[in-house]
């Protein structure tokens, strides 16, 4: 899986849908004219959302699919469609399109709802919300360290243990 791979967050932590996991559950939101980052405690996935375009770019798959946003009064709209085809979501076809809104409620609180739209594999169009909290400025986001650096360790091992063999024959 890619998230064994540490090539993308387990579950769907980084969207979309963005659903909490076992642990590292916060996100950055960064803001331009143009984009909006979000950016996944979890794995440090890094989401661009292009703002006012119309234009799907789905000539390259992107891991988290291809999101464009725009706004409805105060709130973001992000449509998301063109998912890589080993990204899946619940058993998803590659047609799914994935509708969020990003509502701020208070100034500590945004509102986050979403739609999945896949009449390939759901036999109709479901939606969820939950609410994002800020953390206080003392905290911050912690650094996630993959393991996938582990898996080479039992072949340096084997290499090491042969070398000691080849050594331990030619004594």
């Amino acid at each position: 899986p890619l998230a064994e791979r540490c090539l993308l967050a387990f579950g769907s932590h980084s969207g979309p849908p963005m659903l909490p996991v076992m642990y590292n559950n916060n996100y950055q939101f960064v803001q331009t004219d143009d984009y909006v980052m979000i950016l996944a405690e979890m794995a440090h996935d890094a989401r661009i959302i292009r703002l006012g375009d119309d234009q799907l770019m789905l000539d390259m798959k992107k891991w988290m699919g291809d999101s464009i946003g725009h706004w409805e009064r105060d709130t973001l709209v992000v449509e998301t469609q063109g998912f890589h085809p080993q990204q899946y979501f619940r058993g998803s076809s590659a047609d799914m399109k994935v509708t969020e809104r990003f509502s701020r409620t208070a100034d500590e609180q945004i509102l986050y709802s979403f739609t999945v739209e896949d009449p390939e594999t759901f036999s109709t169009p479901f939606t969820g919300e939950m609410m994002f909290n800020a953390q206080s400025s003392q905290e911050s986001m912690y650094e996630y360290a993959c393991h996938e650096g582990n898996y080479a360790l039992p072949g340096i091992l084997a290499g090491a243990r042969r070398l000691e063999m080849q050594e331990t024959a030619e004594q």
